[in-house]
């Protein structure tokens, strides 16, 4: 097994927000600690709004 979290990324209106840097990297450390492979994904789009896990709707 191979674990690939990625961050949250910001859609308006959401009560979700990223989780902080150093909260990524402790949870990337501990499954390592465990010996599970783990690799925090890029995140790519959030600008166009067509990052993963995005999907807004923008109204006139």
């Amino acid at each position: 097994m191979h674990v690939n979290p990625i961050p949250l990324n910001p859609t308006p209106g959401s009560k979700w927000t990223a989780s902080d840097p150093a909260v990524e990297e402790e949870f990337v450390r501990t499954l390592r600690a465990h010996g599970i492979p783990t690799t925090i994904r890029d995140t790519r789009g959030s600008d166009i709004d067509g990052a993963c896990g995005q999907a807004a709707i923008k109204e006139a």
